[in-house]
């Protein structure tokens, strides 16, 4: 009786642990940008005009984040401190900026991010949001997959 215990105990241990999908996990692959809305004190604008300048978002299951624009590529380390902040580090663990999500799912991405008034005074809300989608790319034979870290990344 207690080996069939045991056995049912492990599996419901494992099947917790598959089920069970962290914000990290979520978190976790490549993002494309698709647009960055600004509102600055009751007035808007959108760019969605997708072009070679915005970047792609690849989040590892390692905390590094790698931030890839045509050729070139940045490293930051990246913490989710509460369920809805994700925060970019430098490599010393000092705070370069930092996000509210606004939502995560395995196919959306949106950050919200608080801008400083440009003007004195009070009564000002400046804040920009970006949307983004998950890139699943089939990888070919023998490649690694979307999501996982380049080699020789710094």
């Amino acid at each position: 009786m207690t080996t069939v215990r045991s056995f049912l105990i492990v599996i419901v241990l494992l099947y917790a642990a598959f089920a069970c999908q962290t914000r990290e996990h979520q978190l976790t692959g490549v993002w494309r940008t698709d647009s960055i809305s600004n509102f600055v004190n009751g007035f808007s604008f959108t760019n969605n005009a997708f072009d070679e300048h915005w970047s792609t978002f690849e989040y590892g299951e390692d905390g590094v984040m790698i931030e890839r624009k045509k050729e070139k590529f940045r490293t930051y380390r990246y913490q989710l401190p509460t369920a809805d902040s994700l925060v970019y580090t430098d490599s010393t663990g000092h705070r370069l900026s930092g996000f509210k999500i606004v939502k995560l799912s395995d196919e959306h991405l949106i950050l919200k991010k608080a801008q400083k008034p440009y003007l004195p005074g009070k009564n000002q809300e400046l804040y920009e949001v970006r949307f983004f989608t998950k890139i699943h790319a089939a990888p070919a034979a023998g490649a690694p997959a979307a999501g996982a870290p380049a080699e020789g990344a710094q």
